[in-house]
């Protein structure tokens, strides 16, 4: 016996029906999965962000800090090389009075 035309239509109908009701269902999954990934990565992602931007914060002060430092280190250099230079000089001086002055005592003591 041949099946119903009719018959062979409502099964076709009930098939169709069944899997676009599991399509909808597994879309459903991605989408409840989704949506839990954006908020989940949302929040992590705002943090990172946070965190950024108070670590940039800190490096700027750390870098101000850092080059006023630089600039106190480099007047502090210029300070001590121009007393390293007086001092070389007072003592260029000194030994030549010295020298002079042995000079003078052994030219007296020579007399």
């Amino acid at each position: 016996s041949a099946a119903n035309p009719i018959r062979k239509v409502v099964t076709m109908l009930q098939d169709m029906q069944q899997k676009v009701t599991e399509e909808g269902k597994r879309e459903e999954d991605l989408y409840q999965k989704f949506m839990c990934y954006c908020k989940n990565s949302g929040d992590d992602l705002a943090q990172s962000i946070a965190d950024a931007e108070a670590k940039i914060e800190n490096v700027a002060a750390s870098l101000e800090e850092s080059t006023e430092l630089k600039e106190q280190l480099t007047a502090d250099l210029k300070d001590h090389t121009a007393n390293r230079d007086d001092a070389k000089d007072t003592m260029a001086k000194a030994t030549a009075l010295r020298e002079k002055e042995e000079a003078a005592h052994a030219k007296e003591k020579s007399d």
